[in-house]
């Protein structure tokens, strides 16, 4: 048999710079902190950790974070997103 997944999300792909539109849906579940990723006391890029129902998870640039039908957040690679879902 083969099967479909039924639930509707949504979800929005964390690009490492769009805070504000991660923010805008996830509210407090969102949390950033800011890493001297050159290592040359002047760059700083947005780390961003999402508060699941079980821990707070760190995303990778180009996971996605999504918001479940019953308001649940959580983290899911590029890959497997886009291989359980497709727009609407």
């Amino acid at each position: 048999m083969q099967y479909r997944r039924k639930e509707t999300v949504e979800a929005i792909q964390w690009n490492g710079s769009n805070q504000a539109e991660i923010k805008a849906m996830a509210g407090q579940f969102a949390m950033f902190d800011y890493a001297d990723t050159n290592h040359d006391g002047k760059t700083f890029d947005a780390v961003l950790k999402v508060k699941t129902s079980e821990k707070i998870i760190p995303a990778q640039i180009g996971d996605y974070v999504v918001r479940g039908e019953k308001g649940d957040f959580f983290i899911s690679q590029k890959t497997a997103f886009e291989a359980l879902y497709e727009p609407l």
